[in-house]
């Protein structure tokens, strides 16, 4: 009989076979590629990094600081390549919602409707 961990590395297998999976992965490869989208992403990381140490200092961002990081945000979802990653990335995650809710309801007792 299998273990919860062999079912786990088959659902594991099936997740990385699935169609949302191999999209998201196409998408991140072709925006880390693009030289614009990769400098986009790493300054806007840069930014919510030093918003997130200004945090723990017990500091405030500025209006200007936070009008900063919308315009970033604003000016990324107009790149194509960002914005096909961040649609694979939602997709993606509606599956891992799925599979949560699918296992949520088998711990509670629950009949799975939906799939």
């Amino acid at each position: 009989m299998a273990t919860v961990m062999e079912y786990a590395e088959d659902l594991a297998e099936a997740i990385v076979d699935s169609q949302e999976f191999q999209d998201l992965r196409e998408k991140e490869e072709k925006m880390v590629e693009d030289e614009d989208a990769k400098t986009m992403l790493d300054e806007l990381n840069a930014k919510y990094q030093q918003a997130q140490m200004m945090q723990q200092n017990g500091q405030q961002m500025s209006d200007e600081q936070k009008q900063e990081l919308q315009v970033m945000e604003q000016k990324m979802k107009q790149n194509d390549k960002i914005a096909e990653f961040y649609e694979a990335q939602n997709h993606f995650n509606q599956l891992m919602n799925s599979v949560n809710q699918v296992i949520t309801q088998k711990l509670q007792g629950q009949e799975e409707d939906a799939e």
